[in-house]
């Protein structure tokens, strides 16, 4: 399996891939409930995110974009999130809890430097298979040359339980108002 940075060309695969993934995500199906919005094709849903993520350098896919990893720098640079001006406004309750999620997760965001592994999804189709383990190892290599923690956050028990066989361990919870519980996992350099 060939792990690669993802380009824009990549982009329609791991839209769907990511989609595909999240697709019973406590978080994501909080903020996007309706069945029609989050399912819409060609993963149109992540398509914003996904082209302001790949335009940091840090977005990493399987050449088949079955596997992606969105890392955002430790210098958390700002995110161009353009959305088509053609597009609908989004509805007031989802922009709503946007405005809820966000903060939170600043608040429990580390203060030391680190990686955050802001997306790690695998296309249902070939889960389970070590594709997500592939992905998170580039990184960590890299991380550990610099002396650098990577972290992340997870909204299910089971997820937990993957990031701690990878050296994740948690750091916090939280409940979101009106959505899931979460944890945020810290991996220290190696």
């Amino acid at each position: 399996m060939q792990v690669r940075r993802a380009t824009s060309d990549d982009r329609p695969a791991v839209c769907v891939t990511a989609m595909r993934a999240f697709s019973d995500d406590p978080v994501m199906r909080w903020l996007y409930p309706e069945d029609e919005v989050f399912f819409a094709p060609g993963g149109e849903v992540l398509r914003p995110a996904m082209t302001g993520w790949i335009s940091l350098g840090e977005v990493w896919c399987t050449d088949d974009g079955a596997g992606v990893a969105v890392w955002i720098p430790p210098d958390r640079p700002e995110i161009d999130f353009t959305v088509d001006p053609a597009a609908a406004e989004p509805p007031p309750d989802r922009l709503e809890r946007f405005a809820i999620i966000g903060p939170l997760m600043e608040e429990h965001t580390p203060p030391e430097p680190h990686w955050y592994l802001q997306l790690l999804g695998t296309h249902p189709d070939w889960q389970r298979r070590g594709i997500g383990t592939t992905l998170m190892n580039v990184m960590f290599e890299r991380a550990d040359a610099d002396g650098l923690a990577c972290y992340l956050e997870t909204e299910t028990i089971e997820n937990v339980g993957y990031y701690r066989r990878h050296g994740f361990d948690v750091r916090s919870e939280w409940d979101v108002p009106t959505g899931p519980h979460m944890w945020g996992m810290l991996r220290s350099a190696r």
